[in-house]
C-alpha cells in the first residue's frame, strides 16, 4: 500500500501545474513547449495555456512605459497622469514610444529640415536621439532591429525610380538620421492610442524585416508601406492590426480570438469600400496595398480561407481599371510593378490555381518579370533569387489546367486524344529542360553580406528547382512517388532542406518544397524523418505559419498512398478539407 501511495505521489509531483489545458485535462505530463507542446502537436489539436499567459503578453500602460525606458539614462520617465488618450503629433509621441517609431517619423519629415536649418545640427541631434529601451515583447523566433536605419538605407538607383512622380518622398531615405526641431508638430493621418502605436512599432521592428528574404536594404516593402502609413489611414490601420494580432499571440495559438485586431481590420475594409466609390489612381494604389498586406498577413498565419477572399477582391478591383493587370505596369509606376510581382507570386502558389488556373495568363506574368529585368526595376523581396523558378512553376500550373480542361470538355476520337497527350509530353520535356537549366536571379545575390548567406540563397534556388521538377512529373506525367526518378529528386531535396530549415531568414519560405518532399516520401523511415522536419519548423515558426496545415495534408496523402504507388492530387485533398492553401509563406 505504501509503495503504491509513493508511486502516485511521485507521478503527481512530475506533472506540471503550468502545462497546456489539453494535457491537464488528460492528466498527462506536458513538456510546455510553446506555441504547441509535443502532445498536442502529435494529436494535431489546438494547444492552449492558461489565460494568465494572455495577460502576461498584453501590456498595460504602466508596463509599456517601464519597458520603454528601463535601460535609458538620459530620458526621464513620463508621468502616467499626463499621457493623452489619443496621439496626434510628434511632440506627444516623443516621451511615449521607443526608437523605432520615432525614427520613422523623423525620416518621414526629413524633407522639412531645410525650412528650419540653422547650420548647427549637433544640439538638435542630441536632443532628438533616443536610446533603445527593452521592448518586453520579443519572441525568440523573431528578429528584432534596434532602429530603422537598417531598414531604410540609401539606395540612389531605387530612390530615383520609386519617387520619380513623388519627389516629396525623396528625402525620406536620403537622410537616415535627420534633425527635427522639437517644436515641430507632425500630424498622423489618424489619432492613435499608445497601445496602437506600440502595435505599429511591433510591426515595424518584428514583422516588416521578416517579409524579405533579402538583406534589409532590399526590403522595398519598407519603402512603400511606411511612407503610405503616414499618409493613408487605411494603410496605417492595416499595419496596426497586423502588429496587434501578432503581438497578442506571441507564444500562443493564433486561432485565439483577437477582437481588438479584428476591429482594426474592419476599419480597413470600410475605408477600402469608401475609396472604391471613386477609384482614381491614388485610391487604387492605397486599396491595392491594403489588400496585398491583408493577403500576406493571413497567409503568414496559415489561414485557409480569408486570404483567398482578399486576393479575389484585389483581382476584382484590378479589373475595374483600364487595361486590367497591365494598369499596374503602365499607370502605377514602381510601386505597381513591385506589388504586381507579389500578386503573381501568390497567384502561382495558390492551391486553387491548380484547378482553376491563375487569375491572369502566365504570359502576363512573364511580361511583368521581363520588363522589370530590362528596366532594372526592383523585385519582390519575398522571392529573391527564386523569381525565375516561380514563373516556371506557373508554366506547370497553366499546362496542368489546359490539359485537364481538354480532357473534360472535348469528346475526342482516340487518335486525337493521343495527339493531345503526345503534344503535352513534348511540352513537358521542354519545360523540364527549362527548369533544369534555370539560373538564379543574380541581381538579388550580389549584395549579400557573407559567403554563408550566398550559399543559403543558392541552396534555396536549388530546392525550388528540385521541387518544380518533382511537381512537373507528378501533376503532368502523373508519376507516383515510388518511381526511381522522383525518389532521386526527393533525396536531394531532403538533404538541401535539412540545411535550410535551420536558417532564421529562409525557414518561412519553404512551404512549397516541404509539401513536395512530404508527398514524395514513401518509406516509413523517410516519412518519419520528414515528420521530424515539419515538427521542427512548427516548433520554430509556431502556429504563425502554414506548416501545421501542410503536415495534415501530407499525412492524409500518406494514409491514402501507403506504399507510394499511387499519384494523388494534393490540391484536391485541400479542397476536400475545405481549405485554400497558399504556399507563398
Amino acid at each position: 500500500m505504501t509503495d503504491t501511495t509513493d508511486r502516485v505521489t511521485k507521478e503527481k509531483a512530475k506533472r506540471s501545474k503550468s502545462g497546456c489545458i489539453n494535457c491537464r485535462k488528460r492528466k498527462k505530463k506536458c513538456d510546455e513547449i510553446k506555441p504547441i507542446c509535443t502532445g498536442c502537436l502529435n494529436r494535431n489539436i489546438v494547444c492552449e495555456y492558461r489565460q494568465i499567459h494572455n495577460a502576461t503578453i498584453s501590456n498595460n500602460i504602466n508596463d509599456l512605459i517601464m519597458n520603454r525606458y528601463d535601460n535609458s539614462n538620459d530620458i526621464s520617465l513620463p508621468s502616467i497622469s499626463v499621457i493623452p488618450e489619443k496621439i496626434t503629433t510628434i511632440s506627444s509621441l516623443r516621451n511615449l514610444v521607443g526608437d523605432t517609431v520615432m525614427r520613422i517619423l523623423e525620416n518621414n519629415t526629413s524633407n522639412l529640415n531645410s525650412l528650419f536649418d540653422t547650420g548647427d545640427h549637433n544640439n538638435s541631434n542630441n536632443a532628438t536621439s533616443m536610446t533603445n529601451g527593452s521592448d518586453g515583447d520579443n519572441s525568440g523566433n523573431i528578429t528584432e532591429f534596434q532602429t530603422l536605419d537598417s531598414l531604410l538605407p540609401i539606395d540612389s538607383d531605387f530612390l530615383n525610380l520609386i519617387f520619380e512622380d513623388q519627389p516629396q518622398y525623396l528625402n525620406l531615405f536620403r537622410n537616415p538620421t535627420p534633425s527635427i526641431p522639437t517644436s515641430l508638430d507632425i500630424k498622423l493621418p489618424v489619432a492613435l492610442t499608445t497601445d496602437e502605436l506600440s502595435y505599429f512599432e511591433f510591426y515595424c521592428k518584428s514583422i516588416l524585416p521578416n517579409l524579405s528574404i533579402l538583406p534589409q536594404e532590399f526590403n522595398y516593402y519598407s519603402k512603400i508601406y511606411i511612407p503610405m502609413a503616414f499618409k493613408e489611414e487605411s494603410v496605417l490601420y492595416t499595419l496596426v492590426g497586423w502588429g496587434c494580432r501578432m503581438r497578442k499571440n506571441v507564444n500562443l495559438n493564433f486561432q485565439i480570438e483577437n477582437k481588438e485586431a479584428d476591429t482594426y481590420i474592419l476599419k480597413v475594409n470600410d475605408l477600402i469600400v469608401q475609396n472604391q466609390l471613386n477609384l482614381d489612381r491614388e485610391k487604387f494604389i492605397t486599396n491595392f496595398v491594403c489588400y496585398m498586406l491583408l493577403v500576406c498577413m493571413e497567409i503568414s498565419f496559415g489561414d485557409t480561407s480569408k486570404w483567398s477572399h482578399y486576393f479575389t477582391c484585389c483581382f476584382n478591383m484590378i479589373n475595374k481599371m483600364p487595361g486590367n493587370f497591365r494598369y499596374l505596369l503602365s499607370a502605377c509606376s514602381i510601386e505597381g510593378n513591385l506589388l504586381a510581382e507579389n500578386f503573381a507570386y501568390f497567384d502561382v502558389l495558390a492551391s486553387q490555381s491548380n484547378e482553376n488556373g491563375t487569375f491572369y495568363p502566365i504570359s502576363d506574368y512573364h511580361d511583368l518579370f521581363s520588363q522589370n529585368n530590362t528596366t532594372k526595376i526592383v523585385h519582390d523581396p519575398l522571392q529573391g533569387c527564386i523569381r525565375p523558378v516561380i514563373l516556371l512553376i506557373g508554366e506547370i500550373v497553366s499546362m496542368l489546367v489546359e490539359y485537364s480542361s481538354l480532357q473534360i470538355s472535348l469528346d475526342l476520337p482516340e487518335c486525337d486524344k493521343f495527339e493531345v497527350i503526345n503534344k503535352m509530353m513534348k511540352n513537358s520535356e521542354i519545360l523540364d529542360k527549362s527548369i533544369r537549366f534555370a539560373k538564379p536571379d543574380l541581381s538579388c545575390l550580389q549584395y549579400l553580406n557573407s559567403s554563408d548567406e550566398l550559399e543559403s540563397h543558392l541552396t534555396l534556388f536549388e530546392v525550388y528547382q528540385l521541387s518544380a521538377q518533382i511537381y512537373l512529373r507528378q501533376v503532368i506525367r502523373k508519376l507516383p512517388p515510388v518511381v526511381p526518378e522522383i525518389q532521386v529528386l526527393a533525396y536531394n531535396l531532403r538533404e538541401d532542406l535539412k540545411f535550410l530549415i535551420k536558417s532564421n531568414k529562409l525557414k518561412n519560405s519553404l512551404a512549397f518544397p516541404m509539401l513536395l518532399l512530404g508527398i514524395s516520401s514513401t518509406s516509413t523511415e523517410d516519412r518519419t524523418e520528414v515528420s521530424r522536419m515539419f515538427k521542427s519548423l512548427i516548433q520554430t515558426c509556431g502556429y504563425l505559419s502554414s506548416y501545421q496545415k501542410l503536415l495534415i495534408v501530407v499525412q492524409k496523402i500518406w494514409n491514402l498512398n501507403n506504399n507510394g504507388s499511387l499519384y494523388i492530387d494534393w490540391f484536391r485533398v485541400t479542397k476536400q478539407l475545405g481549405w485554400r492553401l497558399n504556399l507563398g509563406r
